[in-house]
């Protein structure tokens, strides 16, 4: 017995001094973390969103887990190819019209580092974060290791695109991956999946969570069929063509398997009427398993209601009710690149993130409500974060755009690739004009425009914060580090 009991005691004392080790790892690595962070922001360099992550993982690398561990609401996980940062912080907005604090990585950096930067802005000197649940947007590719290192409570997956191939590789493959992801939750997880996309409602097949979907009831906001570059067209079941009943945008839609019978499910959490405002919003109906009502949505095109369902959906599933659900969308504040409007020079800048033909295409579709005679500022960059391949243009219906703008200037690292897109378009080349400068670029779209008018920013990526970066330094707006972020 007194040899059990001294064993016992030594196991104790072993991992007490273990865990007092662990502590101190975590703290010194946080430390390092907020003191990169801080030093990037003196110096005019940014937040450094990715490179403390990096630094507090070199340190310690179970830091995010170890920092989550402390979150008494758990984490949820928000991912998919088009609509993360949007669906994340429309349901930000609403655990903080509940009373919630969340910690969140608002401004996009969605890879582990990121994560594990938000985790250590928003913590003690000890590595305790200072809010009640972790909401973190999730690059696709980095969905599994988040899922494993996290455990999160929720994940919402919003759609799947073809994007960045040289990244992600194909769609097939990339869902492969995310559904096993997706399997390794427990019964108490929850997943909330775009039932709308055939790819993404397939992924919760395999999982022991419960799975809830969301979509659009709603017959006022449809297209005609198809468009030719729609990704997800095949069964992913027995391979046959699907059947659209009904059809959104890309490969979105009501549909059905005339082979193996199988269909879109049922959404829990459904769009039954939809009215478009162009760029100011839209008017949607909502149903959900508790509540019904209309919400306006200060967000343009139909993509966005998928985003306000998906977080709708997430805010209900973690008990929230119908009125913090309408003070957050009520309250919304546009995240940067979606959407955003600024004023400069007596111009109003509308900044919308234009990142691959599906999503190119709805902003297009939105554009069309403005009517002729616009000045657009396009920028297309072809750097890591953009995917190098920007094949992707001749995919994207340019041909709609063609018409609508009396000025049209090509920006970006593939200016000319986007000029030559937009002369096979049908643009005439008296209204294009081709700046490989972005600064330049910008003043050229603003001399087009007229007092009060309006300039559409449409840029890709890196184009977005190299944008916002431009018009920091014009004073025409703060940085992203210096609005209200921890």
């Amino acid at each position: 017995m007194a040899r059990k009991a001294w064993g016992n005691g030594s196991v104790k004392s072993r991992l007490n001094h273990y865990n007092r080790r662990m502590d101190a790892r975590l703290a010194a690595a946080v430390a390092a973390g907020k003191a990169i962070a801080w030093l990037s922001r003196r110096l005019g360099a940014g937040a450094g969103s990715n490179f403390p992550g990096k630094v507090i993982l070199r340190l310690y690398g179970r830091a995010p887990e170890a920092m989550a561990s402390h979150l008494p609401g758990g984490c949820v996980l928000v991912s998919g190819t088009n609509g993360k940062t949007t669906t994340s912080n429309l349901l930000a907005g609403m655990l903080r019209a509940a009373g919630m604090v969340p910690v969140h990585n608002r401004v996009g950096a969605n890879l582990m580092t990121g994560i594990t930067a938000a985790l250590a802005q928003a913590s003690s000197a000890r590595g305790i974060p200072r809010g009640d649940i972790g909401l973190f947007e999730v690059d696709e590719a980095t969905l599994p290791a988040a899922v494993e290192r996290l455990r999160p409570r929720l994940v919402i997956v919003t759609n799947l695109f073809r994007d960045q191939l040289d990244r992600y590789g194909e769609l097939e493959s990339l869902a492969r991956r995310m559904g096993s992801a997706l399997a390794g939750l427990g019964s108490r997880a929850h997943v909330l999946l775009n039932a709308d996309d055939p790819l993404v409602a397939s992924l919760g097949k395999d999982t022991d969570a419960s799975v809830h979907y969301f979509g659009m009831d709603s017959a006022e906001e449809t297209e005609g069929g198809l468009r030719h570059a729609a990704d997800s067209k095949h069964c992913r079941e027995c391979g046959s063509p699907l059947d659209f009943e009904t059809h959104y945008f890309g490969h979105m839609g009501i549909y059905s398997c005339p082979t193996c019978g199988l269909s879109r499910p049922a959404p829990d959490f459904a769009a039954s009427r939809v009215e478009l405002a162009g760029t100011s919003g839209s008017r949607v109906s909502v149903v959900t398993p508790t509540w019904k009502g209309e919400l306006r949505l200060p967000l343009p095109g139909l993509y966005n209601v998928h985003n306000l369902l998906a977080a709708l959906g997430g805010a209900q599933l973690l008990g929230l009710g119908e009125e913090a659900v309408r003070r957050g969308v009520e309250g919304y504040t546009t995240a940067f690149g979606r959407g955003e409007r600024i004023p400069v020079d007596g111009r109003t800048l509308f900044l919308v993130l234009s990142k691959n033909p599906t999503g190119f295409n709805e902003v297009i579709r939105t554009l069309r409500g403005e009517g002729e005679g616009m000045v657009v500022l396009a920028a297309l960059n072809d750097r890591i974060a953009d995917g190098r391949d920007v094949s992707w243009i001749w995919d994207v219906d340019f041909e709609e755009l063609a018409p609508l703008p009396r000025r049209l200037v090509a920006t970006g690292t593939r200016a000319w690739d986007m000029a030559v897109r937009m002369k096979y378009a049908g643009l005439d080349g008296t209204r294009l004009e081709v700046r490989g400068d972005l600064r330049d670029a910008l003043r050229a779209a603003l001399d087009a425009a007229g007092e009060g008018e309006t300039v559409f920013a449409l840029t890709t990526y890196t184009a977005t914060l190299e944008l916002r970066r431009l018009l920091t330094r014009m004073g025409a707006v703060q940085g992203l580090w210096k609005e209200g972020l921890p």
